[in-house]
């Protein structure tokens, strides 16, 4: 099975900031990439399924991108972005060379993580038989927290880049079973003047 993690395209609020409101739309920008993102997947590997985060920005990038695919989005509310910010994010290392957490995931991370293994657990029973690909747009924080429970570490620093895409894969080989990381913010498809993150 393979996973495509797709931050949405450029939001108003990553313009304006909190005034631009918690769901804030795509930015024409916002709008421009997630068409890229759309013609390079109608052209280099159309998923078998595209799930998106209820929020607008993340939904409106799905149905653009859908749109070339001659596909529908479903909305996946798992997805939403952490905004539990009084209440902690992700632990740091102990130090650069030992990932492990410094401290306990704070409880609003945890909720958060709970809440998106959750979404991708339901996302993967569906498609993990035989060679199947799934998109998912969804938002820094959830995206970060995928690859994160993927790779196994809390503490792993992830800056997804809008409308780029992360590729996981659940692999098989005689030794063991495990997600293997592939790409982290790929957005040649994208001229150099559309890449914000």
């Amino acid at each position: 099975m393979k996973l495509l993690l797709a931050r949405h395209g450029q939001s108003v609020w990553q313009v304006e900031g909190e005034s631009a409101g918690k769901d804030a739309p795509l930015t024409p920008l916002g709008e421009t990439q997630a068409h890229y993102l759309g013609q390079y997947l109608a052209q280099n590997g159309r998923p078998d399924a595209i799930y998106a985060s209820p929020l607008q920005r993340a939904r409106r990038t799905a149905e653009i991108v859908a749109s070339y695919l001659n596909m529908t989005p479903e909305v996946e509310p798992g997805l939403c972005e952490f905004e539990d910010w009084e209440n902690g994010w992700a632990p740091a290392p102990v130090s650069m060379w030992d990932m492990s957490p410094a401290a306990a995931l704070s409880p609003g991370y945890g909720r958060f993580r709970a809440q998106v293994l959750g979404a991708m657990q339901r996302i993967v029973a569906a498609y993990l038989d035989g060679e199947r690909t799934v998109l998912v747009v969804a938002h820094g924080g959830s995206i970060g927290t995928i690859l994160r429970i993927a790779l196994g570490s809390d503490t792993l620093g992830v800056y997804p880049f809008n409308a780029a895409l992360n590729q996981l894969e659940w692999t098989h080989s005689r030794w063991r079973d495990t997600w293997s990381l592939f790409v982290v913010n790929q957005m040649d498809y994208l001229p150099p003047e559309l890449r914000t993150g």
